[in-house]
């Protein structure tokens, strides 16, 4: 087994100050979301950035499709740049991450084995402005394909430097404060109980639950204190599931696109579901992490993840909810072939994972 953390880490207020610091680099490609040049970080960043020539893309699409990233790389293959930065929430790392790919290697289709991809050269970096994704320091890049999601995993796509400043994610949105929470909570839990886990990851995932059991709730009052731990904590989640990987929610998530809802969201609706399927390899994990978190039992667990993902029961569009359910059959067997699923503590069948959509979906208020 191994572990290892390849992202140099910089955080605290006013970390992007840090950008000064890397010299020797010629063209810099950068990808914004709109709020953060809207919030005056973008143009904070760039007057640190020392290049002869940049090019920027602001205004980054969530859930990017493939189609759209290959426009970026031919895009990049022009500006020819050494350096790619990317400020933003976890789409607009994970095109990053993606367009670095395309950008040095045009020959990488999805779904190839990272062993084909060769030793990629232009250095990134990534400034998440959303507390989630852990996508600054993981080996995935998340894209939509014909509405389902697929992963580009490789080592050559992890951020050379992760910039966790904590003025960005004050700006976040309640909604986006609360999928993205939720995200990150779930990869810790996920991460924890995985047949990869070690006494490393383990560590790390416990302390990032801890920071989100003792922050979430504060993170979506505005507690510019509790965002800041937040932020850490989904990059500490995001460590933990780049070397013990994630589990079946996750795989659920990916394929559950017809669904039209947020990936934080989704993970809320699975995830009460897949714990308790979880619960007949898993519960040893499971009592570790109540007993970590102060609580008295397992079932006090249990109500806490139900709180914080109760929201997720919100009305969700019938007509989408009726599509999904005609091809419920079709999206349980491809969440079953999700790598992820491997490493799920229990391994699902197509059909209980169909069980398992239906539960979720059957508890909305429908």
């Amino acid at each position: 087994m191994q572990f290892s953390v390849p992202t140099k880490i910089i955080f605290g207020e006013h970390s992007l100050s840090y950008i000064k610091n890397l010299r020797g680099y010629k063209t810099a490609l950068i990808f914004s979301a709109s709020s953060m040049k809207r919030h005056g970080f973008l143009d904070e960043m760039i007057s640190y950035l020392k290049v002869k020539k940049m090019e920027t893309i602001i205004g980054i699409p969530p859930e990017p499709e493939y189609d759209v990233v290959t426009d970026y790389a031919n895009k990049a293959r022009e500006v020819k740049p050494d350096i790619i930065i990317a400020i933003g929430g976890g789409s607009v790392i994970d095109v990053a991450k993606a367009v670095k790919i395309f950008y040095e290697f045009p020959e990488y289709e999805l779904g190839m084995q990272p062993e084909k991809i060769p030793h990629l050269h232009t250095t990134l970096i990534a400034i998440p402005s959303t507390s989630g994704t852990g996508s600054e320091v993981s080996a995935a890049s998340v894209l939509k394909k014909n509405g389902i999601k697929h992963a580009i995993v490789s080592n050559e796509i992890i951020p050379n430097y992760a910039i966790l400043d904590a003025r960005l994610p004050r700006k976040m949105p309640k909604e986006v404060a609360r999928d993205t929470g939720i995200d990150a909570f779930v990869h810790a839990m996920e991460a924890y109980v995985s047949k990869l886990a070690s006494l490393f990851s383990d560590g790390i995932a416990l302390r990032a639950l801890k920071e989100i059991k003792e922050n979430f709730f504060l993170s979506l009052k505005g507690d510019e204190k509790a965002r800041e731990k937040m932020h850490y904590a989904s990059t500490l989640a995001g460590i933990a599931f780049m070397n013990a990987r994630l589990g079946l929610c996750h795989a659920m998530a990916h394929k559950a696109a017809m669904l039209k809802l947020s990936h934080g969201r989704l993970n809320a609706l699975f995830f009460p579901y897949v714990m308790e399927f979880n619960m007949k390899e898993a519960r040893k994990k499971y009592k570790e992490v109540a007993k970590y978190l102060g609580f008295k039992s397992i079932e006090e667990l249990i109500e806490f993840v139900k709180d914080i993902t109760q929201y997720a029961k919100e009305k969700i569009d019938l007509s989408v909810k009726e599509q999904f359910m005609e091809n419920i059959e079709k999206i349980s067997k491809m969440a079953s072939h999700d790598p992820l699923a491997s490493f799920n503590p229990r391994k699902a069948s197509w059909e209980e994972i169909k069980e398992i959509y239906a539960k979720s979906l059957h508890s909305n208020n429908n």
